[in-house]
């Protein structure tokens, strides 16, 4: 087929020969595990029942992480190009040029092909490794795409966000516009009015489905959800189905983007029932995690929390680098318990390179750790600091050693407040005024409504989601089209907090007092600013001036990064990449 085929949106499979493919024998191969990387775009911390959120439940989220493993000390980039070039290549943004930003438009740059990614370190153990879902690494030329990359399959698309129903991508108000949906090489025009999370959820089923359980698969599933739209059309956007669940939160933004939320759940969720059902499941490693944190009140015309973390999407306080995340597997030794051992995203590769059954020490430049043992055995940790970002364009830095972080630059600080949810209709106005203070207040009517919803949540969900929790702690039947899951705990125990962790409770962020300076008391544009994150993890108290040594300490293992840092790769904007000269769709065209 040409590269601009008209092909159907139907379920295909494709059998493409993967270059780097090496022959491993058979017995060998069928013993590996299957590995299914599930990435949520733009998920904030506070946007998973698992972590606390009343407002949005996620049950069969809450299940993989319950009776698997919680990370509760795992970060991410700001941002989702860096955060996917270190995903699949177990090295930091700074050492592959990601370090600044992301890639739009036609800019004609890409994570460099002199990296391996991790399908390609897979393949060579005799794995398939298909891709459903966003790039986001590079499209200018084929040979940064995909299928060049160690993948043998794409449904999805190219670009960083697009439209969830026509699948068209727009770069700085329409004036690049176009498709950037395809099978393959191959354009999909007729998926308009086909959801992106349901239309991704039916591939990745399909693939579970009809794979040859006598090779190992690797499935990476980064879902467009819960990315805002394009800038110029619908920012949120879910099914009506699912925006009927959530009518008791009053805000149009937050309610959608709940529904967004609810949606990628089921979704999971039918990924692990097809396993469970192929008979996969026993011999599957399933990763779920967020590629930053979540972009609140109103950043990037969006409706997600981090809520209490501080900051959003693309800074370097917590709210924009500490990740939802958690791995599941019946292959773990030790399972239902909260990770607190220090873990970056970096890590992945050669983690689960390593519960493939790879020697992770023959893989050489990488910044990753091997921390498969550490968690499938809670064990002692495998490191013990972690680089959160330097941009030299931006001029501005971040790291963590121990329990200490240094934010250095600015890092986000204009947003770099603290913001509940929305709730109540209006709250995308008036919280996004409030929220750069250290109080809000508001009209006593307002306050006596938002606390009255937060106490009654429950008695809003309808039956559909009640169901749905039910479900979760049920014997194990199956109704309908629902997902149901066995569990041993009770359903009051989701939403009660304990200082002892119970299996089953959520894992809340506990913040302590906020001071009165807790807005005021840090300018990392003007001195560096210096945070316990143990016992602060919101960044209340900037304690840099009586912790000098520490700053000292810190500021030198920057330097060090910074040594061995390449020049972002960034490349300005190439017209000959419009969509109009390409029959409308976004294409590589050099």
């Amino acid at each position: 087929m040409g590269d601009e085929s008209h092909v159907s949106c139907a379920l295909v499979t494709l059998s493409l020969v993967c270059a780097l493919l090496c022959p491993v024998p058979s017995a060998l191969a069928a013993d590996r595990p299957h590995i299914i990387l599930i990435v949520a775009d733009d998920l904030g911390h506070n946007d998973v029942s698992f972590h606390g959120s009343d407002q949005i439940p996620t049950p069969n989220i809450d299940f993989l992480a319950y009776n698997g493993v919680i990370l509760n000390n795992y970060y991410v980039s700001p941002i989702c190009t860096p955060t996917r070039s270190a995903l699949l290549t177990g090295r930091h943004p700074i050492h592959t040029g990601m370090q600044h930003g992301v890639i739009l438009g036609a800019e004609p740059y890409g994570l460099p092909l002199r990296e391996t990614l991790l399908p390609q370190y897979l393949n060579t153990l005799g794995y398939r490794s298909r891709i459903v879902g966003k790039w986001h690494l590079g499209m200018f030329q084929w040979e940064y795409t995909p299928l060049y990359r160690g993948f043998e399959s794409h449904l999805g698309y190219y670009q960083g966000c697009e439209d969830y129903y026509d699948h068209t991508s727009e770069f700085h108000l329409k004036k690049m516009w176009g498709l950037d949906f395809r099978r393959d090489r191959n354009l999909l025009w007729n998926c308009t009015g086909q959801y992106s999370t349901e239309v991704f959820l039916h591939e990745a089923v399909n693939i579970i489905n009809t794979h040859n359980d006598s090779e190992p698969l690797f499935l990476y599933l980064p879902f467009q959800a819960v990315h805002s739209g394009n800038s110029d059309g619908p920012h949120l956007q879910a099914p009506d189905k699912y925006i009927q669940r959530f009518g008791y939160i009053e805000n149009h933004d937050r309610r959608i983007y709940a529904a967004m939320v609810s949606a990628l759940d089921d979704a999971v969720g039918a990924v692990y029932d097809a396993l469970k059902t192929s008979g996969m499941l026993q011999n599957s490693v399933i990763v779920f995690t967020t590629d930053n944190g979540g972009p609140a009140n109103g950043f990037d015309k969006n409706a997600a929390s981090n809520f209490p973390l501080r900051g959003v999407k693309a800074t370097l306080w917590e709210g924009g680098v500490r990740g939802v995340g958690l791995l599941h597997s019946p292959l773990l030794h030790t399972q239902g318990y909260v990770s607190e051992q220090m873990l970056h995203v970096c890590d992945w590769l050669p983690t689960l390179y390593a519960a493939a059954g790879g020697d992770p020490s023959t893989l050489h430049n990488l910044d990753g750790f091997n921390a498969w043992d550490m968690l499938s055995r809670n064990s002692s940790g495998v490191r013990t600091e972690m680089l959160h970002n330097i941009d030299p364009i931006g001029d501005f830095a971040g790291v963590r050693v121990g329990d200490y972080k240094l934010l250095i630059g600015d890092v986000g600080v204009n947003w770099g407040g603290w913001y509940p949810p929305y709730q109540l209709a209006g709250d995308e106005i008036t919280l996004n005024y409030l929220n750069f203070t250290d109080d809000l207040t508001e009209r006593v009517t307002q306050d006596s409504r938002r606390r009255e919803l937060e106490q009654k949540y429950r008695e809003y969900w309808g039956p559909e989601i009640l169901a749905r929790l039910e479900d979760l702690h049920s014997s194990g039947r199956k109704k309908g089209a629902e997902l149901v899951f066995h569990s041993q705990i009770s359903l009051g125990q989701v939403f009660s907090a304990s200082k002892d962790w119970v299996r089953g409770t959520p894992v809340r962020i506990e913040c302590g007092v906020k001071p009165a300076n807790a807005s005021t008391n840090c300018d990392p544009r003007k001195s560096p600013c210096l945070f316990h994150i143990p016992t602060d993890p919101c960044e209340y108290n900037n304690i840099a001036e009586s912790h000098t040594e520490v700053v000292t300490a810190l500021f030198a293992r920057i330097k060090d990064y910074a040594a061995t840092m390449v020049p972002p790769g960034n490349k300005p904007n190439d017209d000959r990449g419009n969509p109009k000269y390409h029959g409308g769709a976004w294409l590589p065209w050099m």
